[in-house]
């Protein structure tokens, strides 16, 4: 299990996990061995994938507390008992799209723990969890090789939240500098802010690329 992953785990709440797009199974293996969950889900939209998932369940012999189901996005998932749902790897559009098609999520009681790790387009996943009235309540940034990744904690709430959708939002979420993975997460917006506040004078918006680089000078600043 790389960091990513052990981040995804800290930020379950562990009674009943559904893994999407588990690929080999890692996480809900894992979770389920290590006592952090009563039962698992590994889910995946293809068959190959979820045969790795399989072996894995069974070579650890986990048969009894994850199962692997077939399942594009949320669509076969049974909702009965889940208390978490992770979507780790993905891009923050096809994320963002999985949860809209999840018909049920917004009236599950209790709430369920979703836990997102976008690999790309964290600024339209966090939109789409703003729009959508998901209170993120927990963000932490994790170093795994030479990439940093940003893993959310989220629920809906049916309410906006209570913090704007403004440009810091959506280029960094709740992270922060507190650590070292935070201090390197918010500095690798700081080099993507820069380059897209290039882009924008070049196309004339120059509005958009002060703040853009007032929000980089922060960031700097605050790291």
């Amino acid at each position: 299990m790389d960091k990513r992953l052990l981040t995804c785990a800290a930020l379950c709440k562990g009674r009943r996990i559904a893994d999407i797009g588990t690929d080999h199974g890692y996480l809900p293996c894992y979770m389920a061995a290590e006592g952090l969950c009563d039962s698992a889900l590994a889910c995946d939209t293809a068959p190959l994938p979820l045969e790795s998932a399989k072996a894995h369940i069974a070579e650890n012999h986990l048969e009894n507390k994850v199962t692997a189901i077939l399942s594009d996005g949320l669509e076969k998932v049974p909702r009965e008992g889940l208390t978490d749902i992770v979507i780790a790897g993905m891009g923050g559009e096809l994320i963002s799209a999985i949860l809209e098609k999840c018909g049920w999520l917004k009236s599950a009681e209790p709430p369920i723990n979703l836990v997102l790790q976008p690999m790309t387009k964290w600024d339209t996943l966090r939109r789409w969890l703003y729009e959508n009235s998901f209170l993120v309540t927990e963000e932490r940034a994790c170093q795994s090789g030479r990439f940093v990744y940003s893993v959310m904690q989220a629920h809906y709430t049916g309410e906006t939240p209570p913090y704007p959708c403004d440009l810091r939002y959506l280029y960094c979420g709740m992270v922060t500098a507190e650590t070292d993975d935070g201090r390197e997460y918010l500095l690798r917006q700081f080099w993507r802010l820069s380059a897209a506040a290039k882009g924008k004078e070049a196309s004339g918006d120059i509005k958009t690329a002060l703040d853009m680089r007032t929000l980089a000078g922060s960031l700097i600043h605050n790291s």
